[in-house]
């Protein structure tokens, strides 16, 4: 029991597919059981042809990994994992009826312009594009958010690289950012005593190991805006976008999973047209 509610076991994760063979030409199985709706919305955006009436999350990638193992050869079972740092660290796995998301998690691709003004309309439907780009430049919000997630991001990748056992830092935009000088900058001393705990935990692997150096090694990483979209994590970055559109007063204040919930609703399918080639591809 988690809050009061009974929790999922993973084996009856595992065999609750028997109960809608019937109404699935395809099963779809994913990582997180706390969002189900939400990427049902989006595979039903990406796949309108195939019949199904239920999407199977599988709680965590390694269950959806080993699940994919044991049943390769059904071309009507599709196992889909977030990238997250796999591909910088060299642990994505080559299985057949396995696929990858191009970047860290599905929140990452949700940060669309037109998905976000979508949701600036519905505190305002008078309002048009033009209205909205003289309200807030959407390229300069994306860019703020590779400036200030790009050191914490590559924090966690060293988490993950190097085993450090440290938990990933929680955000708190408006505790954690100054957005009041020409350029935001960090606020407070949480992020700062974040980075030393990390860097205490790199000593401890190598004492010549320093933060500072660590980070370097991965700038080319985050080089170009399009690549830190593709590795900030998507829910970091839906946070941030989130508080700033909230301290604009264009969007009606909501938690992290209400938001990304209505930004899947508007969600591009042509994001993801390279999942539905490989797996339209694969089930032939």
């Amino acid at each position: 029991m988690t809050d009061g509610f009974p929790e999922l076991t993973d084996s009856f994760l595992a065999g609750q597919d028997i109960l809608y063979s019937q109404f699935n030409d395809v099963e779809f199985y994913v990582e997180d059981t706390r969002q189900e709706h939400f990427y049902f919305n989006i595979l039903k955006k990406i796949f309108p042809d195939l019949q199904f009436e239920k999407i199977f999350p599988l709680n965590g990638k390694k269950n959806v990994k080993d699940a994919a193992k044991l049943t390769v050869g059904s071309k009507k079972k599709i196992y889909i994992v977030d990238l997250d740092f796999d591909s910088i660290l060299g642990l994505k796995e080559n299985v057949a009826n396995l696929f990858y998301l191009e970047k860290y998690s599905v929140e990452n691709h949700l940060v669309s312009k037109k998905a976000i003004f979508e949701l600036i309309r519905e505190k305002n439907t008078k309002l048009k594009q033009h209205d909205i780009e003289a309200l807030f430049n959407f390229q300069d919000l994306l860019y703020e958010c590779k400036q200030l997630l790009s050191e914490l991001t590559s924090c966690f990748i060293l988490i993950q690289k190097y085993s450090l056992g440290e938990k990933y830092f929680g955000l708190n935009p408006a505790r954690d950012f100054d957005f009041t000088t020409a350029k935001p900058k960090y606020k407070n001393n949480f992020i700062k005593q974040f980075f030393d705990s990390i860097e205490a935990a790199l000593k401890t692997i190598n004492k010549k190991f320093t933060l500072k150096g660590q980070i370097k090694s991965l700038k080319t990483n985050f080089k170009l805006l399009a690549d830190a979209l593709v590795i900030i994590p998507g829910k970091y970055l839906l946070n941030l976008i989130k508080s700033r559109l909230e301290n604009f007063s264009l969007i009606w204040q909501v938690d992290l999973e209400s938001f990304a919930y209505k930004l899947s609703k508007e969600a591009d399918p042509r994001e993801f047209e390279y999942l539905k080639v490989r797996v339209v591809n694969f089930m032939k």
